[in-house]
């Protein structure tokens, strides 16, 4: 038995459907590796952009206020970030009211968007300040730390 002319016929209409649908699939598969990337690698450099900002502004006021606390006692404050917050914010024993930060925790200290402590070094005449960044983890020795905010001024 052989297949009439109209077998024929319909093979050309179902093999452009086939390949429509395909080129469909792909054009979903495609937008979908498009959306994983974008939430992979292009959504956290938006997603932080806020806290970065903060903490920035941050530094820069905390420098400040220890600038204006030298220069009216003429030292630093004692190290350590609870004295550092205390004497800036006018709740230690050298407390003039230098700074106040919303963002304390429950030991006293001055603490970044991402709930860690800023730290504070001193040189005779300078100043450091660090923030541990989204990581959570400070820069130790030779591990710099890529994503940790620092301030000093110039």
């Amino acid at each position: 038995m052989r297949p009439t002319k109209d077998v024929y016929r319909f093979a050309p209409v179902l093999q452009n459907f086939i390949k429509g649908l395909n080129s469909i699939v792909n054009r979903l598969a495609l937008a979908i590796v498009i959306l994983i990337i974008f939430g992979i690698f292009i959504f956290p450099l938006f997603h932080n952009n806020k806290k970065s900002k903060a903490v920035k502004s941050e530094l820069r006021s905390i420098g400040a206020a220890l600038e204006e606390y030298y220069k009216e006692k003429n030292k630093w404050p004692s190290p350590g970030a609870r004295t550092v917050a205390g004497a800036l914010s006018g709740t230690g024993s050298n407390a003039a009211g230098f700074y106040n930060q919303e963002r304390i925790d429950a030991e006293g200290r001055f603490i970044d968007p991402w709930k860690k402590p800023y730290r504070c070094f001193f040189s005779n005449d300078s100043y450091v300040i660090q923030s541990a960044g989204p990581d959570g983890d400070f820069a130790e020795g030779l591990n710099v730390g890529a994503d940790d905010y620092w301030y000093a001024p110039r």
